[in-house]
This record gives structure tokens, sequence and C-alpha cells, in this order.
């Protein structure tokens, strides 16, 4: 065999298994409708800069809306993160929390024609927790 052959396959047999041993790619985010569902459609959004975005979704089809928790910093890392979201002049505060790796939720409650307060919890590494709230809006 000449020395340009051994070199040739030896160039294809180190690329093939480098191609076998490479990480794969990390899978595209979720977005937040794919999160909520069909129907639900972004009307707000906070950032908790820089651990990640709370995203406030309404579905016009069946009165609901829907929080989502997208972490930006520490993705793929599990952390404390957190959805909430509260129907104004109900007591109960509907949240999805725990370890997560790239979010929380979705958190979807009725609210047609009722002020909500939404947001939630990131937390870093450490555990330290960062807090975003809304007020009482989106009340139409």
């Amino acid at each position: 065999m000449t020395a340009f052959r051994v070199l040739a396959r030896a160039a294809v047999v180190t690329a093939f298994g480098a191609a076998l041993v490479a990480p794969a790619l990390p899978a595209a985010a979720a977005s937040p409708e794919s999160i909520c569902g069909s129907g639900y459609r972004v009307i707000d959004q906070m950032t908790d800069s820089p651990w990640g975005t709370y995203y406030l979704l309404y579905n016009g089809g069946n009165g609901h809306n829907c929080v989502v928790a997208i972490k930006s910093r520490g993705a793929g890392t599990k952390t404390f993160t957190e959805a909430r979201i509260q129907v104004r002049g109900s007591s109960t505060i509907h949240r999805d929390s725990g370890q997560f790796e790239s979010y929380a939720g979705p958190v979807r409650v009725y609210a047609n024609n009722k002020c909500v307060q939404w947001g939630g919890r990131f937390s870093d590494y450490t555990g330290q927790t960062f807090q975003t709230l809304s007020g009482w809006e989106h009340c139409g």
C-alpha cells in the first residue's frame, strides 16, 4: 500500500471515529407556545436577567392563561425553577416548581376577564433564589 493510501485511510478512520464520539448538539430550546400547547400565544414576558425569562400566554379559545419559566443561565443543569400564576380574588397560587434543567411549567388557569399575577423564581447553582412577580394585570 502506498504511503498516500495509508494516510488517506487513517484520515477517514480518524474522521469516522471522531464522528462517533463527538458530543451530540443540544436540542433546540422549547418555545413558550410549544410548552403551553396549541392555541396559546405569548402576551407578555419578563426577563429575570441573567437567569431566564417568564412568559405569560393566553388561549382565546378556552380563556386560559399559561405561564412558563425558561432558563437562560444554567440550562442543562438541574436548579430550582418555578412558574406561577394567581387569579385575582382567589387565594390559590398555581405553580410548577422543582429541580429542572430547562424550564418550569406549563401552569394553566382559567382567567377570562380576570386580573392575574404571574412570574416565578430561578435559583443559581449555589441555591440563591431570584423571584420576579408582576402586579395584577392583563385583566381583560
